[in-house]
């Protein structure tokens, strides 16, 4: 996966005279544009150089020379490692989260279909690029008190995720669930239920891509996705008879 910087489109011999309002043009694009290109490259950086050395042997000099920079352009993007770090962890996670909503919404799917592709995009989000998950689960971790919220309200935004379809694998409508006028004691022991489920779904799959990735076997992306479906798939059913469904 490479950091895509947004598409410019050409600009005039007039436009480029008047540089003042929009930034100074360099070789078709505008100095703003230009900082947003290096800024996308030092990320495709972290992700070598984090992903393969780890962030605690990484310096500025290799993250620069990894992007073809010089250190002064990454101080015009980043204050710090870390802040280099939590953009990159904050990409990868967006971008995995864009995956998963995009192959629960694709149209003519089953459930149990959309479910099992939604669990086979994160094992090969994290897995094909091993860096992905090396970053995401290892050294984004302890490093400090800020990444370590962001990384757990990630892990909450997934577990809410998962909590939807134990829902919907368990009978109930989560949006109607939701909406409820009034939540029984009844309702809200179902939805506690799949949010807990929902959470230790979300340990459950960082496991096995965890000892998947320390234990060498990387490949057997189709064994753990079976796995990972399975459990959603059975812990659903704890929801269907809490919900009497």
């Amino acid at each position: 996966m490479t950091f895509q910087a947004p598409k410019v489109a050409k600009t005039t011999a007039d436009e480029q005279s008047t540089g003042a309002a929009f930034g100074r043009v360099y070789s078709g694009l505008r100095s703003e544009d230009r900082a947003l290109e290096r800024r996308g490259r030092l990320i495709e950086a972290g992700i070598e150089v984090f992903g393969s050395i780890g962030y605690a042997a990484s310096k500025i000099k290799t993250l620069c020379q990894s992007a073809g920079l010089s250190e002064r352009y990454f101080y015009e993007s980043f204050a710090s490692r870390e802040q280099l770090l939590t953009s990159v962890y904050d990409h990868l996670s967006s971008e995995l989260m864009r995956q998963v909503v995009q192959v629960l919404r694709v149209p003519g799917r089953t459930l149990t279909e959309s479910v099992r592709a939604g669990m086979a995009t994160v094992v090969n989000f994290m897995l094909d690029d091993p860096r992905h998950a090396q970053i995401i689960m290892v050294e984004i971790v302890g490093v400090s008190p800020e990444l370590e919220a962001k990384r757990h309200q990630s892990m909450t935004d997934f577990a809410a995720e998962s909590s939807q379809l134990v829902l919907l694998l368990g009978g109930v409508n989560p949006k109607v669930a939701a909406n409820s006028d009034s939540v029984d004691d009844s309702l809200a022991d179902v939805l506690e239920l799949a949010r807990l489920t929902g959470v230790a779904m979300v340990g459950g799959v960082n496991n096995m891509i965890l000892d998947a990735l320390r234990g060498g076997t990387s490949a057997n992306t189709k064994q753990i996705t079976e796995a990972a479906f399975q459990l959603i798939c059975n812990s659903s059913t704890g929801v269907r008879v809490l919900a009497g469904n």
